[in-house]
């Protein structure tokens, strides 16, 4: 234990710093692969074995992650930091409610064009059990991510470098992360340029809300559980909608992050919470709590 434990230390305090950071993440996935093989005994398909080994990582990161930041920087308030203390349940959640209902906003102003041309056709099926795994979905996605990128890498990267290199280099990692099916070059580009503009903009709303993430998980969370709520029964895409319009397809459901509009739309919410943050940004000395 004592071995684990001097290891540990010595590979969070590795040096140059960014190599630690680096090869976080991938070392924890990698003990979750790891530790879900066993389950093949217990005749769990091998095809569900990611989704495990991505549990048991994301667990491993809540553990560790406190150690992080103790050893690393000599800091005790962890939660704090990342911006989701359990102090101030109501207004917790009252931010979480905000970003559910941001969300659906950006989704039906990239919807607009796809109905002004009656790109979409109303089914109106719905399903309970949908309905369920949509929310497990969004919460699940919503708040892992939001802890990992705008909590954990971007804190760790302000202390490196400055919180604007830090936003850049962030959003720059969850779009490259993001696994993508699509093979077209200008798909590509788009679904690329829409994550790394949602990064940018998902940590400039937590700048604006003086550090609390639950704004920004209720955001990303709802673009995730809304969006395949509604393609899994609600409506259903015709043939001929070009993907500029609706996103990238992947098995006959766009992603919207690639899509002309939102990237558009995000392009102008940076702008404008740049604008709205620019004070955090000419005072160094300025750090929310």
């Amino acid at each position: 234990m004592k071995n684990l434990i001097k290891f540990t230390k010595s590979f969070f305090l590795l040096r140059p710093r960014f190599l630690s950071t680096i090869f976080f993440i991938p070392i924890l996935y990698g003990i979750g692969w790891i530790l879900s093989q066993p389950l093949l005994f217990l005749d769990f398909e091998r095809e569900n074995l990611s989704l495990i080994g991505t549990i048991f990582t994301f667990l491993l990161f809540i553990f560790f992650v406190p150690y992080w930041f103790y050893i690393r920087w000599n800091i005790s308030s962890t939660w704090v930091l990342l911006g989701i203390t359990k102090h101030k349940l109501l207004k917790n959640f009252v931010d979480f409610s905000k970003g559910i209902l941001f969300s659906l906003v950006l989704i039906i102003l990239i919807l607009v064009p796809l109905l002004q041309n009656n790109f979409i056709s109303w089914i109106g099926e719905f399903s309970p059990r949908i309905l369920l795994n949509s929310i497990v979905l969004g919460l699940a996605v919503g708040f892992a991510e939001e802890i990992i990128f705008r909590g954990w890498l971007l804190e760790e990267l302000k202390f490196e470098y400055g919180t604007k290199i830090a936003i850049t280099l962030q959003a720059l990692a969850f779009s490259l992360v993001h696994h993508l099916s699509n093979e077209i070059f200008w798909n590509i580009i788009g679904l690329r340029l829409g994550f790394f503009l949602l990064g940018i903009f998902l940590s400039l709303v937590r700048i604006r809300d003086k550090g609390s993430l639950w704004n920004c998980i209720g955001i990303h969370g709802g673009l995730v559980g809304i969006w395949f709520f509604i393609n899994n029964g609600l409506i259903e895409f015709k043939e001929n909608t070009p993907s500029f319009l609706a996103g990238p397809f992947t098995q006959n459901i766009p992603n919207p992050i690639g899509s002309f509009s939102a990237i558009l739309i995000l392009l102008l919410l940076c702008l404008f919470y740049f604008l709205k943050s620019k004070r955090f940004f000419l005072d160094p000395l300025i750090r929310y709590k």
